[in-house]
């Protein structure tokens, strides 16, 4: 145990006394010049006093709302993970030394707090709970908040606190920082406000506190490992020279072909190879990857292709990895790049029709006609509610196909500007216009030659370019921008909207000539709700897939979880279940999935949903339980049971008639 703490402890009184002496002079006069105050408490003091605090604020000043929490607690979910189930193990040693630990993100907001219940009783009173923020802004001269400027630990004790309110507090903070960038990730923060326990019992806490922080960050490390962020990509492009480089664009490792190529391995800074750090900004800046981008080494006249991958965490842009394969010879023809949209090959592509989960009619049939659309060269459109997985639709019919071995290139058309839809899908020549590559570059339409093009969210392309698209779907080949140069086309083309592009063409808002273009063939992707029996196969699908990364296994699921998962309607469809059961593996304790692990709202929703297909049988079959029981495909005892659960009467089925 540090030694100041240590004094502070045993001799309590003492110590109290001389620092709550200092404290009252400088808020006095505002200065102190005697030894005793450490030099870190009083600069926190001094800009404490700068930040307008009064030491007479009796609660710390910002508080988070509900929907900000909700938002911080899913950005932090994987630093939660970690940390949880480490510091409930500490929940007697904390009952012991009464006091409480929480965790905070990097902002110094609380995300959870665990303890002694009457010193998070104390705590509640000046504001110490999940959704207070404990910067120097908001609470003045604590430790949280010193550790968020100096990103080491730090302890603040009793009177040394800028806010008298606190000065019955002792708090010492570590900090969990990124082990490559080291930035701030979090801090876990050790509080009490009792002087009248034993300092072994103190350190012990102190000490496992400290523990928790390393352990932590040595998770993040396994973890960055384990999931192909930094190390773990590098290693999978060993035939390729490989750069990893953080988010600052320092070069922070090499693989072995990048140390033993003759010019890769004296690259000390991006910065000496232009057009390489032109590309990483772009893709530290946008999160999008560049594939196959040609890279010129202007003193060795040597040229690479390179393809960048962004690292990211938590929404956070930690750096990228560079792939180098040297190819002088390489055409500019077959350069690729993802500027926006995405553009993979068959080998990136990940869905096939054996990855389908779902047995209902519904769902089979649309994949029996899928199927069928694989064996056929005709344009497909594909319509569905967002989230229902057009895409795994588009990717398993191209898999199926004979173009399989060729380019699938999918681009969606609501996320590229404007100005640069033409040259994205048709391409460009050199000198086309300002800022482009000397060589020209492809189209989408180019790179997917002999393969499958999808493109996605066609209904949000702009009206005055439709035009563009209808040419040439009629005539099947392409002109890059200034050039005169067509290219014929041989390209299977897949379209996809979750907009009713009837109604859009009635409103002036899409071609109908381009609709006819692309509803050659058309394929209606069922919502989640229309095929509700697949959902308990969804479920246990994303339970496997995703146990692992929160430390579970062998999970079951509770019979009336799974009840209120098939009675919700699932707005968002397969996207949104896959996040429901994402959370709730993240809330659930032990291996038993219970409803109470589920978002409040699925509950919620779920029994009012119940409610209203209770009513609509019972209206249906003009009151009869039995036959309504039947129709629900649920007991008749179950049924009583249901309708004395929601309070319903007789007036609930007569007044809907």
């Amino acid at each position: 145990m540090n030694q100041t703490f240590r004094r502070a402890i045993v001799e309590s009184q003492e110590f109290n006394l001389s620092t709550k002496s200092a404290w009252n002079r400088y808020q006095e006069t505002g200065q102190y010049t005697e030894g005793g105050i450490r030099a870190e408490i009083f600069d926190s003091w001094e800009n404490s006093k700068k930040l307008g605090i009064s030491p007479s604020q009796n609660k710390i000043n910002e508080i988070i709302g509900q929907n900000a929490l909700e938002n911080r607690l899913e950005k932090n979910e994987q630093l939660l993970s970690f940390a949880t189930p480490k510091i409930k193990s500490l929940a007697d040693i904390l009952n012991d030394s009464k006091t409480m630990l929480s965790i905070t993100d990097n902002h110094g907001t609380i995300l959870h707090s665990y303890g002694e219940k009457n010193v998070l009783k104390n705590a509640e009173r000046v504001n110490i709970f999940t959704g207070g923020t404990w910067s120097e802004k908001s609470a003045g001269t604590n430790a949280v908040g010193i550790v968020m400027k100096t990103k080491q630990s730090s302890r603040v004790l009793f009177s040394e606190h800028f806010c008298e309110k606190n000065h019955e507090w002792y708090c010492v903070a570590s900090p969990i920082l990124d082990p490559f960038t080291n930035e701030l990730l979090g801090i876990i923060n050790i509080a009490g406000c009792s002087n009248q326990v034993h300092q072994h019992t103190i350190g012990l806490v102190i000490s496992e506190a400290n523990n928790i922080s390393k352990s932590i960050d040595q998770h993040y490390y396994e973890y960055i490992l384990r999931n192909n962020l930094f190390l773990n990509t590098a290693l999978e492009g060993v035939e390729d020279a490989v750069f990893v480089v953080d988010g600052g664009k320092s070069i922070v490792e090499k693989n072995e072909a990048a140390r033993a190529h003759f010019i890769l391995r004296g690259v000390q800074s991006i910065k000496s190879l232009p057009e390489l750090d032109r590309l990483v900004d772009s893709v530290l800046q946008n999160g999008q990857k560049i594939v196959r981008e040609e890279v010129s080494d202007y003193e060795n006249k040597l040229k690479f292709i390179c393809s960048i991958y962004p690292v990211t965490f938590q929404d956070e842009q930690l750096g990228a990895v560079i792939y180098f394969r040297e190819n002088p010879t390489y055409s500019s023809s077959k350069t690729q790049k993802l500027a926006s949209g995405r553009s993979v090959n068959s080998k990136s592509t990940r869905y096939s029709f054996d990855d389908m989960i779902g047995s209902s009619t519904e769902f089979a049939d649309v994949v029996k006609k899928a199927r069928k659309a694989s064996l056929i060269e005709s344009t497909l459109f594909l319509a569905g509610e967002t989230g229902t997985g057009k895409e795994v639709f588009a990717q398993a019919i191209h898999q199926a196909s004979n173009r399989s071995d060729q380019p699938f290139v999918a681009i969606n058309c609501g996320a590229i500007p404007h100005g640069l839809f033409e040259s994205e899908l048709f391409g460009y020549e050199s000198g086309a216009f300002t800022g482009a590559k000397s060589k020209g570059n492809p189209g989408k339409f180019e790179l997917a030659q002999r393969g499958t093009i999808f493109l996605d969210e066609i209904g949000d392309m702009p009206l005055d370019l439709q035009v563009h698209l209808l040419r040439i779907l009629e005539e099947r080949v392409v002109t890059r921008i200034g050039g005169d140069k067509t290219t014929l086309l041989d390209v299977r083309v897949i379209a996809a909207t979750h907009k009713n592009l009837t109604e859009a063409v009635k409103k002036g808002e899409f071609r109908e000539d381009l609709l006819y273009r692309l509803r050659v063939i058309q394929l209606r992707i069922p919502s989640l709700r229309e095929r509700i029996y697949d959902v308990p196969a969804l479920v246990n699908h994303f339970i496997k897939k995703m146990s692992g990364q929160f430390g579970k296994q062998d999970i079951r699921v509770h019979k009336d979880t799974m009840q209120c998962l098939t009675q919700y309607t699932w707005p968002g469809n397969i996207r949104e279940l896959k996040n429901v059961i994402q959370q709730a593996l993240f809330n659930m304790e032990g291996n038993m999935l219970f409803p109470f692990d589920l978002p409040p709202e699925v509950i919620e929703n779920s029994e009012e949903n119940e409610k209203e297909r209770l009513i609509e049988a019972m209206i249906r079959e003009n009151g009869n339980i039995t036959n309504a029981a039947k129709v629900l495909n649920i007991s008749r005892s179950t049924m009583y049971r249901k309708i004395k659960q929601h309070h319903l009467t007789e007036e609930n089925w007569i007044d809907g008639n």
